[in-house]
């Protein structure tokens, strides 16, 4: 059913289950999480995952993080922690009390596979970009359709994501006025914009690191697998603060682009990772 939630595949606890695709396949396939607790259900095609901790607040008003892989990645290796770990929020969410949405893009490359995806941020990247996915529309329906599933107060929706995924919240920001507050690491909003009036009033907190070579802070052909001409971190500011939004920057020193890098350099500088500093940048530490 293309407009809603597929039934859910089960619980994923630690351990392999075999469910019937649903949506448009007859063919099982194999769903697995590593010591996770997730929900995984199929929306437009696409999967995703779900995690629902114990004692959330009461339905209707529950805040949901929507998370957004990097080019190259997926909600898969996030949700296992077997890439962008540090953006499983999961144990954040079972201490604070809100709803998590790890969501998949599309296939990024005609050559590497179904398991490497990546989003339509604009200007990057890959075939998503080539093709024009709508994945503008996809997660807008998503979150409609998990805030009716799952008790979300839509004023309550906020989104973060890595590199490409971090290019696609901003661009979300942009154009869109389905998250409350975003939090980008290591990207820049790659879509022509004198303004983001959408983002009035609201919060943005960009983390960089400081020796990010792939997608450069000051713009410009990074040394990774795309070749987009990236635009600048300061096109991004000056696009979102002219509109009246809440703009910050935080620069790690010594962190690359890589996320592994962010995060031990956030834990360096602050003493927690990039689960809490979401938490707390979100409002999200008293939900319960």
């Amino acid at each position: 059913m293309e407009n809603g939630l597929e039934m859910p595949f089960g619980k994923l606890t630690g351990m392999c289950l075999l469910a019937a695709a649903a949506f448009s396949s007859s063919l099982p396939i194999a769903a697995c999480a590593a010591a996770q607790d997730e929900i995984l259900l199929n929306y437009g095609g696409r999967s995703l995952y779900v995690h629902l901790p114990s004692g959330l607040p009461p339905s209707g008003s529950r805040a949901l993080v929507v998370v957004l892989h990097g080019g190259l990645g997926s909600a898969d290796r996030i949700v296992a922690q077997r890439s962008e770990s540090g953006l499983n929020l999961d144990a954040a969410a079972d201490k604070y009390g809100f709803v998590v949405a790890y969501l998949n893009g599309t296939p990024v490359t005609r050559m590497l596979g179904e398991g490497m995806k990546g989003w339509n941020a604009g200007e990057c990247c890959g075939k998503s970009s080539e093709s024009n996915i709508d994945d503008v529309g996809y997660i807008r329906g998503a979150v409609r359709v998990l805030a009716g599933s799952y008790g979300i107060d839509p004023a309550r929706v906020y989104g973060m994501g890595h590199s490409n995924g971090a290019m696609m919240a901003l661009r979300l920001m942009c154009e869109t006025e389905l998250f409350a507050a975003a939090m980008p690491i290591s990207g820049a909003l790659e879509i022509e914009a004198s303004s983001c009036p959408a983002a009035r009033g609201k919060g943005i907190l960009a983390i960089r690191g400081a020796d990010d070579d792939n997608v450069p802070i000051a713009g410009g052909t990074g040394k990774g697998f795309s070749r987009t001409n990236f635009r600048s971190q300061e096109y991004t500011r000056r696009a979102f603060a002219d509109s009246g939004a809440r703009y910050s920057l935080l620069v790690l020193p010594g962190a690359e682009h890589k996320l592994e890098t962010i995060e031990r350099a956030l834990e360096r500088t602050e003493g927690f990772g990039l689960a809490e500093k979401a938490a707390a940048f979100f409002g999200l530490r008293n939900t319960r």
